[in-house]
């Protein structure tokens, strides 16, 4: 089954740069010590239980075999110093599309506004990025970043497979709306 996809339009606002509640700070990849350690950490939890195997050649293939993949917009949260959660927004500048790739957050930080602040890290990036669209891809699971994505001005696709509005419809239903 597809991967559900979202977008987002730029509504050519000022871009609202993040601002981070005491304790936590944002590192992107270059400047952080052990950034691939740290990041294979915390994205083995895309998978639903923690298992996905991010050892060995999955960064080159997740990261830097992606097009226009830049070290620098690979974000790192991290709380009380320890490295909590990642995403990372890539950029065509020629199309002016951003993607959102490999966002997760370790289970024991989740429930704390970190999605949250990672989709405004997101968004701020995008707009200074002078990105015009952008788009994620997500799963029927994971409905607290559903709700999050939702907040920060996703909205999903409902056309490009053709049970994406009947699994959109259902996503809905579970959220109440």
């Amino acid at each position: 089954m597809a991967q559900l996809i979202m977008n987002w339009e730029n509504d050519n606002a000022e871009a609202k740069e993040p601002v981070l509640p005491a304790g936590v700070e944002v590192k992107n990849f270059p400047k952080l010590e052990n950034a691939l350690t740290a990041w294979q950490d915390i994205v083995r939890y895309l998978d639903e239980n923690g298992q996905l195997d991010t050892s060995g050649e999955y960064y080159k293939i997740a990261m830097l075999d992606y097009p226009n993949y830049e070290e620098e917009l690979c974000y790192f949260l991290l709380v009380q110093g320890e490295p909590a959660a990642t995403l990372t927004v890539i950029c065509d500048y020629e199309k002016k599309q951003g993607y959102i790739h490999m966002v997760a957050c370790k289970p024991e930080f989740r429930g704390r506004g970190l999605g949250r602040l990672l989709n405004e890290i997101a968004v701020y990036t995008l707009k200074e990025k002078k990105m015009q669209t952008a788009y994620l891809t997500t799963d029927d699971w994971r409905i607290p970043a559903i709700k999050s994505y939702l907040r920060a001005g996703f909205f999903p696709d409902l056309e490009t497979e053709a049970d994406f509005k009947e699994r959109w419809e259902k996503i809905y239903l579970s959220l109440g709306l």
